[in-house]
C-alpha cells in the first residue's frame, strides 16, 4: 500500500497513544480483588449470623422443654403471673409455663417447615427437572400447564381451602390434630414452586458441554439428572428453599386465626398468639414470647438466605 494512504490518519494517533500506566493496571486489579474480597466476607459473615442463629434457635426449642422445670401442658404458677425469675416469660390464662410452651411450639413449627420444604423441594426439583430432560416432549407442557394451574390460584386461599377439605381436626399417628391436614395440604401445594425454578435451571444446563459430553458417553437421562443436572440445580435453589421456610412457618402460624390450625392443647407459636389476643392488655407477655421467637427463627433464615445468594453472586462474579 502506498505511504500516505486513506488509513494512515486513523492508525497514526493509535501508535502514538500513551500506554497505561503500570501503576493503573495495579490499582484497577487490587480494586477488584478487593472487592470480590469484600462480597465474600459479606456473605460469609450473613452465613455465619444466620445459620448460628437457626441452630441456637433449633438447640433452644430441643432442650428447653427438657431441661425446664416446667412441662409445657402443667400448671406452673397462678394464671396470668408476670414474667419472674421463676416465669421469665411469664404464665398463661391456665397457669401454664409461657417460655416452657413457646419453646416447644418452636420444635413443632421449625419441624414442620423443615419437612415441607425438605419433600417439597426434593420432589420438584425431581418433577422440574425431569420433565427439562426427557426425550417425551410432550409431557414438558402437560406437567408444566398443571403447575400453572396450581400457581394461579392465591396461595394461602388454596392451601386453607385444602387443609378444610382434609380435615383440620384429624388425626394421624404421634401427630396432634390439625396437623396432617396441614402437612400434606403443604406438600401437595409447594413442590409446583421448586418444579418450575428445576425447570428452567435445567432447562439452561441440557445443552451445556458436560451434559452433551454425557450423552454422547452413553449415560441414560436417569443418570445424567442424578450426578450432573440435579445437583447443580438443587444448590441454586437453596436459598429459595430457606425463604420458603419462613413462608411456611408464617402460615401454619396463620392458620391458627382462621380456625384450622394445630389444636389445642399442643402448643403452636400460632395458636398460642392466638389465645393471647383476648389477653393482649392486661398480659401481654403471652404474645410477646412466641411472636419473639418466631421473628427471630424468620430473621435467621432470612440472613442465611440473603448470604447465600451473595456467595452465589460472589462466585459467578
Amino acid at each position: 500500500m502506498p505511504q500516505g494512504g486513506p488509513l494512515e490518519p486513523a492508525v497514526a494517533p493509535l501508535m502514538d497513544a500513551a500506554p497505561i500506566p503500570v501503576s493503573g493496571k495495579k490499582n484497577r486489579v487490587t480494586w477488584l480483588v478487593s472487592q470480590r474480597f469484600s462480597r465474600r466476607w459479606g456473605a460469609s459473615r450473613a452465613i455465619l449470623f444466620g445459620g448460628g442463629g437457626l441452630v441456637a434457635m433449633c438447640l433452644l426449642c430441643i432442650a428447653v422443654p427438657l431441661v425446664w422445670a416446667y412441662k409445657p401442658d402443667t400448671m406452673g404458677g397462678l394464671p396470668l403471673q408476670g414474667p419472674s425469675l421463676a416465669h421469665p416469660f411469664g404464665t398463661d390464662q391456665l397457669g401454664r409455663d409461657v417460655m416452657a410452651r413457646a419453646f416447644d411450639a418452636g420444635r413443632l413449627d421449625i419441624s414442620v417447615a423443615l419437612f415441607v420444604v425438605a419433600v417439597s423441594s426434593i420432589v420438584g426439583t425431581a418433577i422440574g427437572s425431569g420433565v427439562a430432560l426427557t426425550a417425551q416432549r410432550w409431557i414438558d407442557p402437560v406437567v408444566m400447564r398443571v403447575v400453572d394451574a396450581l400457581i394461579a390460584f392465591p396461595y394461602l386461599v388454596i392451601l386453607l381451602l385444602l387443609v378444610t377439605v382434609i380435615g383440620p381436626g384429624r388425626h394421624l399417628g404421634f401427630l396432634p390434630a390439625g396437623l396432617p391436614a396441614i402437612l400434606i395440604s403443604f406438600v401437595c401445594l409447594d413442590w409446583t414452586f421448586y418444579s418450575r425454578l428445576a425447570r428452567g435451571q435445567a432447562m439452561s444446563l441440557r445443552d451445556r458441554e458436560f451434559v452433551l459430553a454425557a450423552r454422547l458417553a452413553g449415560f441414560s437421562n436417569t443418570r445424567i439428572l442424578a450426578r450432573h443436572i440435579i445437583p447443580i440445580v438443587f444448590r441454586q435453589i437453596l436459598a429459595y428453599a430457606i425463604l420458603d421456610a419462613i413462608v411456611t412457618m408464617g402460615a401454619l402460624a396463620s392458620f391458627s386465626f382462621l380456625g384450622v390450625g394445630v389444636q389445642p392443647p399442643t402448643p403452636e407459636w400460632g395458636n398460642m398468639m392466638f389465645d393471647a389476643q383476648s389477653y393482649i392488655s392486661s398480659a401481654p407477655w403471652m404474645l410477646i414470647g412466641p411472636a419473639a421467637l418466631l421473628a427471630v427463627t424468620g430473621l435467621s433464615l432470612s440472613v442465611l438466605a440473603d448470604g447465600l445468594l451473595a456467595k452465589g453472586a460472589g462466585d459467578r462474579g
